[in-house]
């Protein structure tokens, strides 16, 4: 089993990584290493897989699990309980761990420099588009100074292929028209005319900017293009999702 973590300039209490698609008991379709129980994998599978991924953590901790559908809303939490359905989590708690589930959208992570406070939120374009980053964003007690970024594995802009509506949607969003002529770079053309490619990356990195959050790092990936890595619903249809996941460490470790 293995994961991608984060370059980031955050404490080091900090814990956060994406899994990859190899090391579980999933069988195919789903091979291998699949966290999600509604994509129609054996129930037995998924929750083997979380036990072979919190044995190799601190037995402590406490997992809490969303059921997502591609809103807006990031909850605060104190302690894990049942599943909550929103697409974003933010605690405060040591021991906590957020996770998110994906297979293309776009995971993006927040820490505060100092690990007193961290999130994560699921951001398809339709959560982007809907401001699932300035209201995950507006929850924070630290200032955007004091916070940095990650973008985890996403479809990269060589696969996702969307209709003019998306890059309408957030071309009304502009607030000048620097950042309306930067949003409207982040779609290319296609021989279809009513097909463009799409960059979240990009797209998220224009709208984190506008927060005040220029500290960024991530994006490099295309869940698509990386077959052997992750899962991507685009290219597979019938597939597993990665497991994003952050917590404060409960040991101090600085």
């Amino acid at each position: 089993m293995q994961c991608i973590s984060p370059d980031w300039d955050v404490a080091e209490k900090i814990v956060a990584c994406v899994t990859r698609r190899e090391g579980g008991a999933s069988e195919p379709p789903y091979h291998s290493l699949n966290f999600a129980k509604h994509v129609g994998d054996e129930e037995r599978n998924v929750e083997q897989n979380r036990k072979l991924l919190a044995a190799r953590l601190d037995p402590n901790l406490r997992w809490q699990w969303l059921q997502q559908n591609h809103g807006v809303e990031t909850v605060i939490i104190t302690e894990a309980a049942e599943p909550i359905r929103a697409d974003g989590l933010l605690t405060r708690e040591p021991g906590v761990v957020c996770c998110v589930l994906t297979a293309d959208c776009l995971p993006v992570f927040f820490a505060a420099k100092d690990g007193s406070e961290i999130a994560l939120v699921h951001a398809g374009w339709r959560g982007l588009a809907a401001g699932i980053l300035e209201n995950a964003v507006a929850k924070f007690a630290s200032t955007t100074k004091d916070l940095c970024v990650w973008l985890g594995p996403a479809i990269g802009p060589c696969h996702f292929e969307v209709g003019a509506e998306v890059k309408a949607a957030f071309s009304s969003q502009a607030q000048s028209s620097a950042e309306k002529f930067a949003l409207q770079s982040c779609f290319k053309a296609t021989s279809n005319r009513q097909k463009t490619m799409a960059d979240l990356y990009a797209i998220a990195r224009i709208k984190l900017a506008r927060l005040g959050l220029n500290n960024v790092q991530g994006g490099d990936h295309c869940t698509y293009c990386e077959a052997e890595e992750f899962y991507s619903f685009r290219r597979e249809g019938i597939t597993g999702r990665m497991l994003s996941m952050i917590y404060i460490d409960t040991v101090n470790r600085e």
